[in-house]
C-alpha cells in the first residue's frame, strides 16, 4: 500500500490516497448487489412465522420512504435516487420527514405500512429502534431496505450507505496527513449517532498509531452553530498560534461551524476534514483563507439507486447482500474541481457561484480522484 511512514514523513497528499481498499471504480460498470457479506436470509421471526416464509406482496409498486430528516445533500440525494429508479418502473413514492425525530419516523413508519404500500425504504435511523417496525412491515408482505443505518436489520433486504470504516480512514488519513501527523487534533461528533461512533472509532484507532498526536474529544449535537459555539470556546481557551493543529468533524454540515469560527477567529493554520461532500463543502473549500482541507464525498444518490434496486430484486426472487455499498473519494483543494463534478456535474459551479478556471489559478489541480469501493470474493449471484 501507498501509505505515509509513520514519522510523518513522504510525499504530497494526492501521492499516497490511494490507501487501503485502492480501487479506481469503472462507475458505469459497478454492481448494483455488490455484496460484502454473506448474502444468506436472515430467519427474523414474526408473529406470522419466519421472515422469509412471508411472500412478498405483488402489484403496481406502492413505495413509502420514511425519512428521519431532510436537511443536507446526503439525505436529498438518497431520496432523489430512490425516487427516480422507482418512478422507472411505474411505481408511485410517497416522502415522509420525521425532521430529525425518531420516534415521528417510528410512527410515519407505521402509518405508511397500513396505508397499503409494498415497498418501505428507510432513510437512517437506529438499527435497534427500528427493528420491531422492520419486523411488522415485514410480516405483512412488505419488502423492507434501510440507507445509512449502518449494520444490517433483520427483516430488510439490506442496509445500503457508504462502507463507515473505509470513508473514516479516508477522510482521517488526510487530516492527519495535513496535520505532519503531530499536535492537538479536536474532533466533533453526536454521542449515539451510529454512523458517527463507527467513524469516530475509526479515528481514535488511528491517532493511536501516533504518539505525537493529542486527541480531545467535544460531543456535540447536529446544530452547526452548536459546534461554532464550542469551537470558539476551544479557540478562546488556546489563543496561541500552534495550539490547535486539526479539527476533525463527522460529517460536513456540522463541521461548518468550527470552519466558521476558525475563520473569525483567523487561525487559517489549523487543518480540519470531514464526510459527505456537499454542494456547499465545495464552497468552504475554496473559501479565501479557510482552514477546510478535505472532504470524503459519498455518491448519496447512488445509494438510493442501489437500495431501490435491492428491493427491486428482492421482490422478483434475486439473492441480495445484507450491506451494499457506494463509491466514495476524497476531494482536497487540488483535485476538488474533478471531485465535484464526479458527484454532481458542471452545475455545480454556478449554483455555488464559483468558477472553476478561478480556482485552477489559485490551487492547480495536480491530485488524481481516486475511486473507492470495498470489493468481495462472494458471487454478486450468490452461487
Amino acid at each position: 500500500m501507498n501509505l505515509r511512514s509513520r514519522d510523518g514523513r513522504g510525499r504530497a497528499l494526492g501521492g499516497r490516497l490511494t490507501l487501503v481498499i485502492s480501487m479506481v471504480l469503472v462507475l458505469g460498470g459497478c454492481s448494483l448487489n455488490g455484496p460484502v457479506s454473506d448474502p444468506g436470509q436472515d430467519q427474523l421471526q414474526t408473529g406470522s412465522g419466519t421472515a422469509r416464509s412471508v411472500p412478498y406482496k405483488k402489484g403496481t409498486l406502492k413505495v413509502g420512504i420514511a425519512a428521519r430528516e431532510i436537511v443536507n445533500d446526503y439525505n436529498r440525494d438518497i431520496i432523489a435516487g430512490a425516487r427516480q429508479a422507482y418512478v422507472k418502473q411505474g411505481a408511485s413514492v410517497t416522502v415522509t420527514n420525521a425532521g430529525g425525530d425518531a420516534t415521528t419516523q417510528l410512527n410515519e413508519i407505521r402509518t405508511l405500512v397500513n396505508s397499503g404500500i409494498n415497498v418501505l425504504f428507510i432513510e437512517l435511523g437506529d438499527p435497534a429502534q427500528l427493528a420491531p417496525v422492520i419486523a411488522d412491515a415485514r410480516s405483512k408482505g412488505v419488502v423492507v431496505v434501510t440507507t445509512g443505518v449502518g449494520s444490517h436489520v433483520a427483516g430488510s433486504v439490506s442496509d445500503v450507505g457508504g462502507d463507515e470504516d473505509l470513508m473514516a480512514e479516508m477522510m482521517t488519513r488526510s487530516l492527519l496527513d495535513s496535520m505532519s501527523y503531530r499536535g492537538d487534533l479536536y474532533a466533533f461528533w453526536v454521542p449515539g449517532a451510529p454512523l458517527l461512533e463507527t467513524r469516530l472509532r475509526v479515528l481514535k484507532a488511528m491517532v493511536a498509531d501516533y504518539p505525537q498526536v493529542k486527541l480531545h474529544l467535544v460531543p456535540s449535537d447536529f446544530s452547526p452553530a452548536k459546534v461554532q459555539s464550542q469551537m470558539q470556546a476551544v479557540l478562546t481557551a488556546h489563543p496561541q498560534k500552534g495550539s490547535i493543529t486539526g479539527v476533525w468533524g463527522a460529517y460536513d454540515q456540522m463541521t461548518s461551524g468550527a470552519v466558521q469560527a476558525v475563520q473569525q477567529a483567523n487561525r487559517p493554520e489549523i487543518r480540519i476534514a470531514s464526510i459527505d461532500g456537499d454542494r456547499a463543502t465545495f464552497s468552504m473549500l475554496y473559501a479565501a483563507n479557510s482552514p477546510f482541507v478535505a472532504t470524503v464525498v459519498q455518491n448519496a444518490q447512488m445509494i438510493g439507486q442501489l437500495a431501490a434496486q435491492a428491493t427491486l430484486d428482492a421482490r422478483s426472487g434475486k439473492t441480495v447482500a445484507p450491506s451494499i455499498f457506494t463509491t466514495a473519494w476524497v476531494a482536497t483543494r487540488y483535485n476538488g474541481i474533478e471531485a465535484a463534478q464526479l458527484r454532481y456535474g458542471k452545475s455545480i459551479w454556478p449554483m455555488i457561484k464559483l468558477d472553476p478556471k478561478d480556482i485552477i489559478k489559485r490551487f492547480p489541480q495536480t491530485q488524481k480522484v481516486v475511486v473507492m469501493r470495498p470489493v468481495s470474493p462472494v458471487d454478486p449471484g450468490g452461487k
